[in-house]
């Protein structure tokens, strides 16, 4: 026969448990702050991406088949093209889910209605201080609504225009902007008027293409720019007529990310593309299949990270 329980003795365990139970968190608690263990964050769910405390950071930003491309330096943003009209409400609920207050620089790359379209729209909604937009000859302005409501656009937010040569640098927090292209305005087309910004950041290094082809990037070649980045957004949304054998080898690029729309016209990313990128990296990332992109670089613990929000 089973001996009767004492309820005092277990009154009395139960809250030895208690206590033991409240030591351990404590413990736990202390050796996680003083750096002895390692917690593994969960998995974000889909459609969400957890702001960073990284000091340096770059967003490419799902919209479709378009560009957008956010990058903080120590508090200071800078936006890079703003896609269609359409996508403008997304950038700037992105915007502020990053907690930017204000664009230090906005770049259009070129005149294209998929990186300058959202511009109206955005610029309404959040100041910038600055402007930046590529020299390109007479003949390729546009006559475009679309180009008309961007300049409109400028106004409105009181931002400088400035149209910087290569070799201009800018500014951004503790990050070095350098103006690679275009290297002149006589380009034939818009694609190849793009403005090509390279980033650096305590040894951490970005290029930024617009839709660059292979005549953009033979003359930035024939330059001498330095061309050797970490990360690489794609020119022309990875066409086969950009990322050309001669420029990646240039570039040497450990993360690259493409922007494009799933079920798109023309094919983007292009398997020719994705074969050369191939050759230097594995960590492609698309937006059509990852989401919105995430290019991280914690300046505390010299480490970069990569992902996309539906990876």
């Amino acid at each position: 026969m089973k001996r009767p329980k004492n309820p005092l003795l277990a009154s009395k365990k139960s809250k030895k448990y208690i206590i033991y139970t409240i030591v351990v968190v404590i413990l736990f608690a202390i050796a996680c702050l003083n750096g002895q263990i390692s917690l593994t964050q969960q998995p974000l769910p889909e459609g969400q991406i957890a702001l960073s405390d990284a000091e340096f950071q770059v967003h490419v930003i799902d919209v479709e088949q378009a560009d957008s491309i956010l990058v903080i330096a120590d508090g200071e943003a800078m936006l890079i093209d703003a896609a269609e009209s359409k996508s403008a409400q997304t950038i700037l609920d992105y915007l502020e889910a990053q907690d930017v207050q204000n664009l230090k620089y906005a770049v259009a790359t070129h005149m294209h209605n998929d990186h300058i379209g959202g511009y109206a729209k955005v610029f309404a909604g959040i100041k910038a201080k600055t402007v930046l937009e590529p020299i390109y000859a007479d003949k390729l302005v546009p006559t475009t609504r679309t180009y008309e409501k961007y300049l409109d656009g400028i106004d409105v937010t009181g931002a400088k225009l400035r149209t910087p040569k290569a070799g201009t640098t800018y500014q951004l927090g503790g990050a070095t902007i350098t103006v690679l292209g275009p290297v002149s305005k006589n380009a034939d087309d818009l694609n190849n008027t793009s403005l090509v910004l390279r980033v650096d950041y305590d040894g951490v290094s970005c290029l930024f293409t617009g839709d660059m082809e292979k005549p953009e990037e033979e003359e930035i070649l024939a330059s001498g720019a330095d061309l050797d980045v970490d990360f690489l957004k794609v020119g022309h949304h990875g066409a086969r007529t950009s990322s050309s054998d001669a420029f990646l080898a240039a570039v040497t690029p450990r993360y690259a990310a493409i922007s494009c729309g799933k079920d798109n016209d023309y094919g983007h990313p292009t398997p020719e593309a994705l074969k050369r990128l191939g050759a230097y990296t594995d960590d492609i990332l698309i937006t059509m299949n990852d989401g919105n992109l995430v290019f991280c670089y914690d300046k505390d613990t010299k480490t970069c990270s990569y992902r996309g929000d539906k990876t």
